[in-house]
C-alpha cells in the first residue's frame, strides 16, 4: 500500500488524517486531503486552502504572540507576574540554543501538494498560474524562515511518497547549503514575480504581489551579502567541520549578493504602486498611520489582515493601563530607554535625554513631556511618552515624588497608581499633591515597569481594548520603510554613496529631519543598523539585523551593561527648593529585569532536534552550541 508520507527529517508523518485535513481547510468539503476536484477546480475553495497557509505562514513575534519581543526586541516584558514567567522573559541567564526553531516539512508538504494538484486543475490558465505562484512565494518564505534561524537546510520542493518495505534512506534529504537556500529563494521569487503583478491590487496587501516577491528576494539577497561579509570577518568565523557551507557563507560573493539586494529595491520604489507615506507632512501621526493604519495605505507591500470576524489581542494586552477599556491587562510590552534614546533630536545633537547637566546635577523640567522635545518623530510614533496623547488620555507617567533636602533629594517611590502623597501615610513634606501616575510605573504586572507605553500597532479605535471585541489592525511583513534601507545599505557595501544617502535621507525626512541630513561622513553600517532599530521597531528585525551582522555576541555579551540591561526612566515631582512643583528623572534599570541578556556564538545558528538527527544520518548539526 502506498501513503503519502513526510521523511525529510527521517521520521515518518502522516501528512493528514480525515479531521486534520477538514481543519486545515477551514472545515470545508473535500475531506480527502487536498486530491479531489472539487478542491482543485473550484476557485473558492483553491482561496481557501491558500488563506489558510498565509495565515500559518511563520513568524517570530506578530500580533497574535506579543511574548518573543520581550526576548530579542527593544522591548520589555511588563505582563503576567509570576516566577516561571520572570525566569523566561525577564531573567534569562542565556539564548537557549534551540531558540526560534523552525524547520515545519509538514507545512512544506501542503504546498509541494498544492503545486502539484493545480498541475490537472481545469480552472482557468491564467487563475491556476497565480494560484502556483502565490504557492510557490509562500515555499520561499517559508525557506528563508528556515534558512536565517538553521543556516542550510534540506530544499525538497515535490512530494514525497513511501512504499511499505522501501529503503528509507531513499526520502531522507540532507541539508543544502546557506548560500543554496538563499539563492533559492531569490530566484522562485524573480521567477514568480510577474505572475503575481495580478494580485497588486488585492484590498489590503493580503495576497503575495509583485512586490511582495520582490521584497523578500530583496531581503533574502541583503541577508545572504551581510552573512558572506561580516561572518568572514569575525576573528572565528562561524562554520561547520561537518558539511560544508550549511552555515557561514564561506567564500560566498557578498558583492554580487548586495547588487541584487539593491536592483530589487530599487524595482520596487521605481515601480510607483508603493511609496513611503507620510513622506510630504511629516509628523509622529504620519509615522504611525504609515505602519498601523491600513485604509488609503501605500507603505505596507504585503500585510496578515483581520477583520470581525478574525481579530486579535494585542491592543487589549498592551494598552496603557489610563487608556484601559476593560481590567486586568495591559501594557505587556513597554518601549526601554535605550529605545527611547536611540531617536535622535531633529537638530542632530546627542541622542543622550538631558536627565542630568555635565555636573551631575538633576535638570529639572516644568512638564514631565518637555524632556523628549524636538525629537525624531518616529519616536512618538512608535512610543507613548509621560503626558503624551492616545486614545483620548494622556500617559500619565510619575513613580513618586523628589524631596529636596539641604540640596539634594529624597526619592520616595510609591506603590500604588493614581494615589495621592498624603500625610496621613507618615509620608515626608507630604503636600497632598499626585503621588503615582495612573500608569505607574510600577513593579507589577500591566503597568509599565520602564517609564513608556507602546504606541505602534495599538488601536486607538474605541472598544480594540476590551475583551471579546479586539482590533483589526494589520500586521506588516513587508513596507517601503525597510525596502529604503535595504536599498542604502546595498548601495553603501557596494561603494555607491550618493544612492545610498538618497535613500536613508527618504527615510529620515520622513521621521523630521532635512532632506539631506546624513552626508557620506555618516553613512556607516553601524548608523544603518541604528537608523533600522528606529523604523522598524516592533517589526521582527533587530534579533535578525544584530545576527546577519555578526553583532549579537558582542552587543549581547552577557556582562551587565546599557546593552545588556533593559533600562528605565522615571519622573519624580518635585518638593521644595528651587525646583518645587517640577519634575526630575531617574534613570535606572528596570527593577523587575534582572539578567543581562547573553547571545552565545552558537546562537547564530538554532540547533537541530537531536531526534531528529539520529533519524536522518543525512542531517548535520550546527557547530559551537555544546
Amino acid at each position: 500500500m502506498k501513503k503519502s508520507l513526510l521523511y525529510i527529517l527521517g521520521s515518518a508523518v502522516l501528512t493528514c488524517s480525515l479531521s486534520g485535513c477538514d481543519e486545515w481547510l477551514g472545515n470545508t468539503d473535500p475531506s480527502d486531503f487536498l486530491t479531489t476536484d472539487q478542491v482543485w477546480n473550484d476557485n473558492t475553495m483553491v482561496q481557501g486552502v491558500l488563506a489558510n497557509l498565509y495565515n500559518d505562514v511563520p513568524k517570530n513575534g506578530s500580533l497574535d504572540d506579543d511574548v518573543n519581543f520581550s526576548l530579542y526586541d527593544d522591548f520589555m516584558w511588563c505582563g503576567l507576574m509570576n516566577q516561571d514567567v520572570e525566569t523566561a522573559r525577564n531573567q534569562m541567564v542565556s539564548y537557549a540554543y534551540d531558540i526560534f526553531r523552525y524547520y515545519d516539512y509538514e507545512y512544506i508538504y501542503k504546498i509541494n501538494q498544492g503545486i502539484e494538484s493545480l498541475k490537472t486543475s481545469t480552472l482557468p490558465e491564467a487563475d491556476v498560474a497565480v494560484y502556483d505562484a502565490e504557492f510557490r512565494f509562500l515555499r520561499a518564505y517559508t525557506y528563508f524562515q528556515m534558512c536565517i534561524r538553521m543556516g542550510g537546510i534540506p530544499l525538497v520542493t515535490a512530494t514525497q511518497s513511501y512504499t511499505s518495505g522501501m529503503d528509507i534512506s531513499e526520502l531522507q534529504t540532507p541539508r543544502s547549503t546557506e548560500a543554496e537556500v538563499y539563492e533559492y529563494v531569490y530566484n522562485e521569487c524573480m521567477a514568480v514575480k510577474e505572475t503575481l503583478a495580478a494580485n497588486n491590487n488585492v484590498k489590503y496587501v493580503s495576497r503575495a504581489n509583485k512586490y511582495t516577491a520582490l521584497a523578500l528576494a530583496g531581503r533574502s539577497m541583503l541577508y545572504a551579502g551581510s552573512i558572506a561579509k561580516y561572518n568572514a570577518a569575525m576573528s572565528n568565523p562561524v562554520h561547520s567541520d561537518l558539511q560544508n557551507g550549511v552555515v557561514g557563507m564561506t567564500g560566498a560573493d557578498a558583492n554580487g549578493y548586495y547588487e541584487k539586494a539593491l536592483a530589487c529595491s530599487e524595482e520596487i520604489i521605481n515601480g510607483g504602486v508603493f511609496r513611503l507615506q507620510g513622506i510630504d507632512a511629516p509628523s509622529a501621526d504620519a509615522f504611525y498611520n504609515a505602519v498601523s493604519i491600513k485604509d488609503n495605505n501605500t507603505e505596507v507591500i504585503w500585510s496578515k489582515d483581520y477583520s470581525a470576524s478574525k481579530f486579535h489581542s494585542f491592543s487589549f494586552a498592551n494598552i496603557a493601563q489610563s487608556m484601559n477599556e476593560d481590567n486586568d491587562n495591559g501594557s505587556d510590552l513597554c518601549p526601554t530607554l535605550q529605545l527611547v534614546e536611540s531617536f535622535s533630536r531633529l537638530d542632530g545633537t546627542s541622542a543622550r535625554l538631558a536627565d542630568k547637566d555635565a555636573n551631575g546635577n538633576y535638570i529639572a523640567y516644568d512638564n514631565r513631556a518637555d524632556i523628549f522635545t524636538g525629537r525624531d518623530y518616529r519616536l512618538q510614533g512608535t512610543c507613548l511618552l509621560p503626558e503624551q496623547e492616545f486614545k483620548g488620555a494622556h500617559l500619565d507617567v510619575q513613580a513618586g515624588v523628589a524631596v529636596y533636602q539641604n540640596g539634594s533629594y529624597l526619592f520616595v517611590d510609591g506603590s500604588e497608581p493614581n494615589s495621592k502623597y498624603e500625610a496621613a501615610d507618615n509620608h515626608p513634606n507630604a503636600d497632598g499633591g499626585t503621588f503615582v501616575g495612573k500608569d505607574g510605573p510600577l513593579n507589577r504586572a500591566t503597568y509599565t515597569n520602564t517609564g513608556f507605553n507602546l504606541r505602534k500597532y495599538v488601536d486607538a479605535t474605541v472598544g480594540s481594548s476590551a475583551r471579546g471585541q479586539g482590533s483589526y489592525i494589520w500586521w506588516a511583513y513587508f513596507r517601503m520603510g525597510e525596502v529604503y534601507l535595504n536599498a542604502a545599505e546595498a548601495a553603501m557595501e557596494l561603494g555607491q554613496t550618493g544612492k545610498a544617502l538618497q535613500y536613508v535621507n527618504a527615510v529620515r525626512q520622513r521621521a523630521g529631519f532635512g532632506a539631506d541630513s546624513w552626508t557620506a561622513a555618516d553613512l556607516t553600517i553601524d548608523n544603518l543598523l541604528k537608523e533600522r532599530r528606529c523604523e522598524l521597531a516592533l517589526e521582527d528585525h533587530r534579533w535578525w539585523d544584530l545576527k546577519r551582522l555578526r553583532k549579537a555576541h558582542t552587543q549581547w555579551n552577557g556582562v551587565q551593561s546599557e546593552n545588556t540591561m533593559l533600562y528605565a526612566l522615571y519622573p519624580y515631582r518635585v518638593i521644595g527648593g528651587p525646583n518645587d512643583g517640577k519634575y526630575i528623572f531617574e534613570r535606572k534599570i528596570a527593577p523587575r529585569f534582572k539578567a543581562p541578556r547573553n547571545f552565545r556564538v552558537g546562537n547564530y545558528y538554532t540547533s537541530f532536534n537531536q531526534d531528529d538527527l539520529n533519524k536522518n544520518p543525512k542531517l548535520v548539526q550546527n557547530p559551537n552550541y555544546n
